[in-house]
């Protein structure tokens, strides 16, 4: 499976004025990909919250922009962008009202349909004072024998969601991102970073460095896999290091597989004390095939 994650730094957000050019520049970058025969791309965390944006030019504050939240328009232009590409694109995430609740979330769209969607689990500290809400599922989606989710903003920091994600036998985590403050390493690092090396899936994150409103966003876009696996045994396949506008890499699912069988974290966890979990008690009343087959590894 071939990878790729987008970075656009600040100074270049500043040159997209209106939503025309922001669908030109997402147009720009899959022909790019294409050229790399790229199986999937992930767009940064906020793009689809900046599109908003430049759709409401006198909204000069998060907190009106929220309150105008559509993405609907958004979501039609990358799908009849996708129906010319062959590969699964994740538009990065956006704002979607709902039933008087309003939800950042993400997607993957593949020949001008949605596949799936998730919505942010766990909120911070801005989002909650906006009056976010959370989602309360998990999806996953199998493209070509692979099984993929979605891990988007203040998720990552939260190892319950990458355990899920892991136990339901996802093997790519797609992410995208953006943190708000000053440029900070050792934040990102201990987001999807932390998580791939625990549960032993690949990742793919996408910073956003731009401004919606008041707020500014960093985040560097980095391919992520278990240590073993990469070169420097420092879990990078690829890293954009705030000087790649796009990182591409080949992800080899069987390479990945041998270094689980050296140290298999989730056959190691204690099954009881997750059945106890009420996040995770529906897998064992359901009796869902992938966590079956966990209780096969752990026997």
């Amino acid at each position: 499976m071939k990878v790729a994650s987008v970075e656009w730094q600040k100074n270049e957000w500043k040159r997209i004025d209106k939503p025309r050019t922001l669908v030109d520049k997402i147009k720009e970058y899959l022909g790019r990909a294409a050229k790399e025969q790229v199986d999937i791309i992930v767009f940064p965390g906020f793009t689809g919250c900046f599109y908003q944006q430049l759709s409401c030019p006198d909204n000069r504050s998060v907190r009106s922009l929220i309150n105008k939240s559509d993405a609907g328009e958004y979501i039609e232009q990358v799908k009849t962008l996708s129906q010319n590409y062959n590969m699964a694109i994740c538009p990065g995430s956006y704002w979607q009202k709902e039933k008087g609740n309003i939800y950042h979330e993400s997607c993957l769209i593949i020949d001008g349909e949605v596949q799936f969607k998730q919505r942010q689990i766990y909120l911070a500290c801005w989002e909650r004072e906006l009056g976010f809400s959370r989602g309360t599922k998990i999806e996953l989606k199998e493209i070509k024998d692979w099984k993929l989710a979605l891990i988007i903003s203040t998720d990552v920091f939260y190892p319950q969601v990458s355990r899920m994600v892991a136990l339901r036998g996802a093997d790519i985590v797609l992410s995208p991102i953006g943190f708000i403050g000053e440029k900070n390493r050792s934040l990102q690092i201990s987001g999807i970073w932390q998580e791939v090396q625990q549960n032993q899936f690949f990742a793919v994150e996408s910073g956003f460095n731009g401004f919606l409103g008041e707020q500014s966003f960093w985040g560097e876009s980095v391919i992520y896999a278990p240590l073993e696996m990469t070169k420097k045994g420092d879990g990078y396949l690829e890293r954009s290091r705030g000087q790649k506008s796009l990182i591409v890499t080949q992800l080899d699912n069987e390479q990945r597989k041998k270094a689980i069988s050296k140290f298999d974290v989730l056959s190691q966890l204690n099954r009881e004390f997750y059945w106890q979990m009420k996040m995770f008690k529906h897998l064992k009343e359901d009796g869902c095939r992938e966590y079956r087959s966990l209780d096969r590894k752990m026997v």
